[in-house]
Order: structure tokens, then C-alpha cells, then sequence
């Protein structure tokens, strides 16, 4: 039975974090036998789960960034484990599988995922990156924009690439009422009050202080509204301090990370993605199919889950006026907020089902076993 051996740079909390405990939980043993999980950071909140579910998980305790004697760990635990393929997700943890493959360490299938478009990365990182690409079997990006980003602007081989897009265990769920009831009454709010609600982790990617400043434009007309952002991250300090600028602290609140995510959403209103750039993000996801209207950033891979004005409105990212505007737009319009919301569930039940997703990661395994990558990727996306 073919042996699978999952690398992540962390397993934290995370959208990327959560993709890799997903796989390494539902992928059928009949395609891939789990023979561990690799964490390249000290064991998070997902590295936990698994080994609370008898995954074997090691930890290189990698404190910033990953070096020679990180890559000396990483190929000890894969001569150890024997895996036939190597799925490395998040760019350190790509580059260490790379580069064990590269200098011959072992011998296996390598499946890289990097989860986020290279735009931000510097340019030696891409140098890095460049020289060691080679040594993929199979890229699959969460987004067709990831795709082409990888393909078109950085030379990457579109035989050897493929789009899966995220899928959610939640497609077809309904708001709960009793944890709608439970999260408004632990922050002291009513049905009577308007709640905005956003979850990521608190950096700039997110672009939070972006709802934070759209929040003291729309309070002073209207006083019914509150806005909670669910996540942490090395901006928690700086966005407080921004709250507590524009003197509204008792509207706006940061959370902290919450496990239950799908209690809280239940509890909002409206769900905002205000962020930079994106892959294509789960937290989304999860909102649209429990029926929430959303606004999202037009950015990288959410305008392939959302059209604008039809399951969802899309703003420009960066632009606090125009999540000013497109929050005003559904307080004044209840029917407005009702079609959004039962669209954008039925996008999220017909499209990315997590069952689908692991179907076509499945699909997407086998190939790379069998040797028959450029037949899979003539399609660029399985199964859609």
C-alpha cells in the first residue's frame, strides 16, 4: 500500500494548517497510508488534533527560519518513514522537500502546495525557489489565480501544475439558533444589535485595520452595529491601538482564536473579508455555506467563489470606504442580505464540498503514483 508523509512549515491555526489535518485525516488508506505528519515549527493546535487521533507527528521546532540542519531532520524522518510520495505545503516546508529530493537523500513522489501566490516573497526567495522547483512532481494551487501566477509569472511548468480548490464539511448546514443565542449573549449583545463579523489571523494579509476604520465611519449613524474579528497574529497591538483611536472599543472587538469557528459565524450578520491578497480562503467558505452574505476583497481566488452582486459583494481591497458602502447597502436591504445569503450557500453545496475536495486530491495522488501528471492537468482543475 502506497505510504503518503505530509511536511508543513507550522500547524497552527490556519487556513493552509487546516487543509494539511483535513487530507492527513480523510484521505481513504486504499490511496495513501498516513506514515506521519511533519510540522517544521514546534507542534500547534492541528499537530495536536492528529496526535490526539494516533498520527505520528514530528516537530523540527523550527524557530524562524528553516537551515541545513533542518533539511539533515527532514531527511532522517523520510528515510525513516519510507513514504512513496511527499506532500510539502507552505514555502519553507516546500523547499526543505525539495531540496532532501534534489541531493538524492531518498527516493519519492514529491507534491508541493504553496497555498498563497510567491508576490510578497523576497527576491532570493525566489531565487530558491527557482532552483529548486524542479524537483515537483505536481503543484497544486488552491486557486486558478495561484495557478497562473506560478505559471505565467514565475515560469513554473502548467504540465506539472493543477488548481484543487478548498472544499467545506459544513456545505449544507443551516445557522445554528442555540449557538447564535450562546455566542451574542457571551458578548453582550442582542438580536436587536447588527453584528459584523471577520476571521483570519491578525496580519497584514487580512487587512483588518481596513473594517476597523469602515466600523468608525458607519457607528456614529449607526449605533446598532458591532464588529468582532476572530484570529491572533503579530498586529493584535496595532489594531487595538487603532480601535481604541477612533474610541470605539465597545463595538469592536478582536476575539482572540476560537476553535468552534462555526458557532461564532452563526452568530453574525455579516461576514467581511477584508483582505490584501488571498488564496482561496476557508473562513469565507465556511460563511457562504451556512448562508451568511458576505463581502470579500476582490482578490487572487475569491471572485472564482463569489460574483459580485449575486452571491456576495466585492470590494476593492484597501479601501475602508468601500466596505463603508457595501456594509450600508445591506443594513438598508434585509431581502438584499436574504438572496446573497441563500446564493452563496448554494455555490458553496454545488462547487467545494469537502467530499469532493478529498475525492480529487485522491485523484490527484494516484496519478502521481501511476506517473500520468500531464493527462491529470490537461484538465487544470480535477473533477470542476
Amino acid at each position: 500500500m502506497p505510504k503518503i508523509l505530509y511536511v508543513s512549515t507550522s500547524s497552527t491555526i490556519g487556513g493552509a494548517e487546516k487543509t494539511l489535518y483535513t487530507l492527513a485525516t480523510l484521505v481513504a488508506p486504499s490511496v495513501c497510508e498516513v506514515a506521519g505528519i511533519v510540522t517544521l515549527k514546534p507542534k500547534g493546535h492541528y499537530a495536536r488534533e492528529l496526535e490526539s487521533l494516533g498520527k505520528r507527528v514530528y516537530s523540527l521546532k523550527v524557530k524562524n527560519k528553516a537551515g541545513l540542519q533542518d533539511l539533515q531532520k527532514l531527511a532522517l524522518v523520510i528515510h525513516e518513514t519510507k513514504p512513496d510520495i511527499v506532500h510539502a505545503i507552505m514555502y519553507q516546508g516546500i523547499q526543505l522537500a525539495r531540496a532532501v529530493r534534489r541531493l538524492g537523500y531518498a527516493d519519492f513522489k514529491l507534491v508541493t502546495s504553496p497555498r498563497v501566490n510567491y508576490r510578497t516573497r523576497t527576491p532570493f526567495s525566489l531565487f530558491v525557489d527557482g532552483i529548486l522547483k524542479k524537483a515537483d512532481d505536481l503543484l497544486i494551487a488552491e486557486s486558478e489565480s495561484s495557478r497562473k501566477y506560478l505559471v505565467d509569472k514565475l515560469s513554473y511548468d502548467e504540465k506539472k501544475t493543477l488548481t484543487i480548490h478548498n472544499g467545506v464539511d459544513i456545505a449544507g448546514w443551516s445557522v445554528s439558533k442555540a449557538d447564535r443565542k450562546e455566542r451574542r449573549e457571551m458578548i453582550g449583545i442582542t438580536d436587536k444589535d447588527f453584528l459584523i463579523g471577520s476571521v483570519g489571523r491578525l496580519n497584514e494579509q487580512k487587512g483588518h485595520p481596513h473594517l476597523v476604520d469602515a466600523m468608525a465611519a458607519l457607528l456614529p449613524k449607526h449605533p446598532e452595529l458591532k464588529c468582532v474579528i476572530l484570529g491572533e497574529g503579530p498586529e493584535h497591538a496595532s489594531l487595538q491601538t487603532r480601535i481604541d483611536s477612533h474610541g470605539i472599543g465597545t463595538q469592536v472587538g478582536l476575539l482572540g482564536e476560537q476553535d468552534n469557528i462555526t458557532a461564532w459565524l452563526s452568530a453574525f450578520d455579516v461576514f467581511v473579508l477584508p483582505s490584501l491578497w488571498e488564496g482561496f480562503p476557508n473562513a469565507l467558505l465556511e460563511a457562504m455555506a451556512l448562508g451568511l452574505p458576505v463581502i470579500a476583497s476582490g482578490v487572487d481566488g475569491v471572485p472564482e467563489a463569489i460574483m459580485h452582486g449575486t452571491s456576495g459583494l466585492i470590494v476593492q481591497p484597501g479601501d475602508p470606504n468601500a466596505i463603508t458602502t457595501a456594509v450600508s447597502d445591506l443594513l438598508d436591504d434585509k431581502k438584499l442580505r436574504e438572496r446573497l445569503g441563500d446564493e452563496a450557500k448554494k455555490v458553496v453545496n454545488e462547487n467545494f464540498k469537502l467530499v469532493t475536495m478529498i475525492e480529487r486530491y485522491e485523484t490527484a495522488y494516484q496519478a502521481v503514483l501511476d506517473g500520468k501528471v500531464e493527462t491529470l492537468t490537461e484538465k487544470k482543475e480535477v473533477g470542476f
